[in-house]
């Protein structure tokens, strides 16, 4: 069974997010979920839209392929409008 999500990579749009959110705020949410490899670079990160549950969330791979939530960034201004791809994701 899949799962119909939105993914946008564009870093140029999470950078501006990144920093809509804060210093203070992102590193609270990376202590909240228990990272304590924070990411380096920009490669990893990607927004994804869930069409059933409506989250917006934030997200990064890292080049092991182990994917992390990081965050909740539904409600933020800098979230893009453009270059959204639809994915289906398999459900677990």
């Amino acid at each position: 069974m899949h799962t119909i999500v939105f993914h946008n990579r564009d870093t140029k749009a999470i950078r501006s997010l990144l920093k809509e959110i804060g210093e203070a705020r992102y590193n609270s949410a990376l202590m909240d979920e228990g990272i304590t490899q924070p990411p380096i670079t920009m490669n990893g990160f990607f927004l994804e839209f869930d069409t059933k549950t409506n989250n917006l969330s934030l997200f990064h791979r890292y080049p092991s392929h182990v994917t992390l939530f990081i965050m909740s960034v539904l409600g933020y201004w800098s979230v893009p409008n453009e270059n959204w791809i639809m994915v289906r994701k398999e459900n677990k």
